[in-house]
């Protein structure tokens, strides 16, 4: 019997992976799509998604807040053509012995593992079972950008594979590889205050025109706050249930 040491939480069991195929499409493996009961109870479930890059038109950042204004939990999600969308969240994997940690995460302690998940899941955990404060923000990228920056997250998710990492609270956090791969797409994009305090990294989106500027910083945070109308409801239309209210110009805020 394997010890319970060993065993990993039943959220980071399966890693995701790519296969790429040469008529263009790739399929990404062990989405994750975990339903959460009221009391806590998981229903573990995975899928695995066949599209092409080119099938990627939009890209949101993720903030959920479960205390301080100060730090958040940063993560993207890429929406497709046919209306779905792939979360992909930096996180530590972690195994049942071992509890979260500030101080482990400062020590080398946990493996990064890229979680790919459908968005009522880890979305909706958050927003819902946890009450964490969520927004979901468009960035302000080219369907051309979208595709480039989810390419290079799952050509990093494949090198992870290959040569697995050790999460650091500091340096090899969930912001600071949204950094690295936003580097990829522009150069003037670089290590801030606002990355190490991760509740900011919002406004530093915005500073940098990566968020609708026609909007007030603050008008904008509130138009994407995710609220649900019914808490306890996770319902397969999670996606769009979240953006219906989405406004996007000033004749709209008006």
């Amino acid at each position: 019997m394997t010890a319970e040491h060993d065993l990993w939480l039943a959220e980071y069991q399966r890693l995701p992976s790519v296969t790429r195929r040469e008529d263009g499409y790739l399929t990404l493996h062990n989405i994750r799509n975990f339903r959460y009961g009221p009391d806590g109870n998981l229903r573990p479930d995975w899928y695995d998604r066949t599209f092409r890059l080119s099938d990627v038109r939009q890209v949101d950042l993720i903030l959920s807040y479960w205390a301080s204004p100060h730090i958040a939990h940063v993560f993207l999600s890429f929406g497709l053509a046919d209306g779905t969308w792939i979360a992909i969240s930096v996180e530590t994997r972690r195994r049942l012995s071992q509890p979260w940690s500030v101080l482990r995460g400062f020590l080398f302690q946990y493996p990064v593992i890229y979680i790919a998940a459908d968005e009522r899941d880890v979305i909706g955990v958050r927003a819902s079972l946890r009450q964490e404060r969520v927004y979901a923000y468009p960035l302000t990228l080219e369907p051309s950008d979208a595709a480039s920056l989810l390419n290079n997250y799952l050509e990093r998710i494949a090198r992870l594979h290959q040569h697995p990492e050790r999460y650091h609270t500091l340096w090899n956090n969930c912001t600071t590889n949204i950094l690295r791969h936003g580097r990829t797409l522009s150069p003037a994009i670089r290590y801030h205050w606002r990355v190490l305090l991760s509740g900011h990294a919002d406004r530093y989106c915005y500073d940098h025109q990566l968020l609708d500027n026609r909007l007030a910083f603050d008008k904008l945070k509130e138009q994407c706050r995710v609220k649900l109308a019914d808490p306890g409801s996770l319902r397969d239309s999670f996606s769009a249930d979240i953006r219906q209210h989405r406004l996007t110009t000033h004749d709209d805020q008006e």
